[in-house]
């Protein structure tokens, strides 16, 4: 007569009953060891090191059509600053206005952005990254239609109520790409959000290229026309070539509010409300004290480039470096102390008044906050899903939903904030007291992240098992390999040497 242990191991291997269930899940002995060793610890591995070249097709075309989404919306966001500005005036529009218009974008996608995620289960995942894309087109090309209207508070008004539409239709996607990404790459979530970040960055540079070079070819409204017409056609392709990615719609029982029950949450919240706020900060400022330096348009156009290229270029290594050696909130915090030395120099700030107002100490100011801008960012969204496992928040698609809505949130708050209070200090207290600001807030966060690192390092054992554990997990609740694709739309298929 077999040992119990042996019978309860036998009864495994042939089939686990689901919760609610009335089928068995017939289980092959190799599989069952292998979710045995998650079990018993196997997650605790090192990831393998993430490949472009190894990943299956389908996740090649979606992490394509992500980047291209995101360049285009970051490239979107960006051409309104050559001529924009102009164009309103001539319609009557205050430079209080305009501000506000640029403003808008980034306080309802703040407001958005945590319903979006708390809800993108229910509303359907697929549904809301393409619905998002094409109405983000689509508002981009009615952008440009605005230069036929008259001016006055009609121009105003239909300015205001695109840019509330195109935000609320870019918080959709934005929301449920990231969401979509860490669902279909669990263990190498910062490194391709590094990838996404990528495209950003280089979105943002060129946009006002782009913007510049459209205007002066054809006027106001071709740049609009341009990108929103991509826009609207990778909507189209991504309708068509994108995996069904939820066939079961549900509600979940928590809500973005329960992230908030986590102290880690709440630290690495701060700190990307720093970072975005000093990014934003720079938008708006920069220029003007450039050119106290006696330099022309063309070296101050270039400096401007320093910041996004360098986050840009750095973004993948970043990524790899969270992912690869499992250091996430360390580099959080490492971002922001790092940061908020170079913004200490950039201005320089009042307080170290022997610091030079120099061509060197500004450009290498700006190789700085570019670099540890990113680590900051980065690894933040892995930061905020470590402490969302802490919380005992399960490892599926709505999760995902929940910390991306959160981050994306975060972010907004602080780009919000940035122009807006940075024209008031540039005028009030000088470019200076504005930069000392930014590096305060960024010294302030991390220091007590650090703090809170140091005091609670056990809570915050750096190994991920919401993040690093093996998709095959999902049988340990009798669930079949083809309802997890159905609900996800991705099986990780690393044990059968796909990835």
């Amino acid at each position: 007569m077999a040992p119990a242990s042996q019978n309860f191991d036998e009864t495994n291997r042939r089939g686990l009953r689901g919760g609610g269930g009335d089928h068995e899940v017939a289980i092959p002995s190799s599989e069952y060891a292998k979710i045995q060793e998650v079990e018993e610890g196997g997650s605790d591995r090192p990831a393998k090191a993430f490949s472009l070249c190894e990943i299956p097709r389908e996740k090649k075309i979606l992490l394509l059509m992500m980047a291209v989404c995101n360049f285009c919306a970051a490239a979107n966001f960006s051409i309104l600053g050559p001529f924009f500005p102009g164009e309103a005036a001539r319609k009557g529009t205050s430079l209080t206005l305009v501000g506000l218009i640029f403003g808008i974008f980034e306080l309802v996608s703040f407001l958005a952005s945590p319903i979006f995620g708390n809800y993108m289960t229910k509303i359907g995942t697929k549904f809301l990254f393409v619905s998002g894309v094409l109405v983000s087109g689509i508002c981009t090309i009615l952008f440009g239609v605005l230069y036929y209207c008259p001016g006055g508070y009609r121009f105003i008004l239909l300015c205001f109520l695109c840019r509330t539409l195109e935000a609320l239709a870019s918080a959709a996607f934005v929301t449920s790409s990231y969401a979509i990404l860490a669902d279909a790459f669990p263990k190498y979530i910062a490194t391709v959000v590094g990838y996404l970040e990528l495209f950003t960055g280089v979105g943002m540079m060129v946009g006002p290229a782009i913007g510049g070079g459209l205007y002066s070819l054809s006027g106001y409204s071709l740049p609009f026309y341009v990108l929103g017409c991509v826009l609207v056609a990778a909507g189209i392709i991504s309708f068509f070539i994108m995996p069904k990615l939820d066939s079961v719609h549900r509600t979940l029982s928590i809500s973005v509010l329960h992230l908030l029950k986590s102290p880690l949450v709440w630290f690495v919240a701060g700190c990307i409300i720093s970072g975005s706020y000093s990014i934003s900060y720079l938008e708006a400022t920069l220029a003007s004290h450039l050119y106290k330096l006696g330099i022309g348009t063309v070296s101050v156009s270039l400096m401007f480039l320093i910041p996004p290229a360098l986050y840009a270029i750095t973004s993948p290594v970043w990524g790899w470096v969270s992912d690869s050696k499992n250091y996430v909130v360390s580099l959080v915090t490492a971002g922001a102390l790092l940061t908020s030395i170079f913004f200490f120099t950039l201005g320089p700030s009042p307080l170290f008044s022997f610091l030079p107002f120099s061509l060197w100490l500004v450009s290498l100011s700006l190789v700085g906050v570019g670099i540890f801008l990113s680590c900051l960012l980065i690894p933040s969204f892995t930061a905020i899903l470590v402490g969302a496992e802490r919380l005992g928040m399960e490892d599926n698609l709505g999760t995902f939903g929940i910390v991306s809505g959160f981050f994306n949130s975060c972010y907004s708050l602080g780009a919000f904030m940035g122009p807006i209070s940075g024209s008031a200090l540039l005028e009030v207290a000088g470019f200076g007291w504005g930069s000392t600001l930014c590096s305060g807030l960024l010294l302030l966060t991390g220091l007590v992240l650090l703090v809170f690192m140091t005091v609670c390092r056990m809570y915050l054992t750096e190994v991920k098992p919401l993040l690093h554990r093996q998709r095959k997990f999902s049988f340990r609740h009798g669930r079949r390999s083809a309802d997890i694709e159905m609900e996800s739309g991705f099986v990780d298929r690393e044990e059968n040497g796909a990835l």
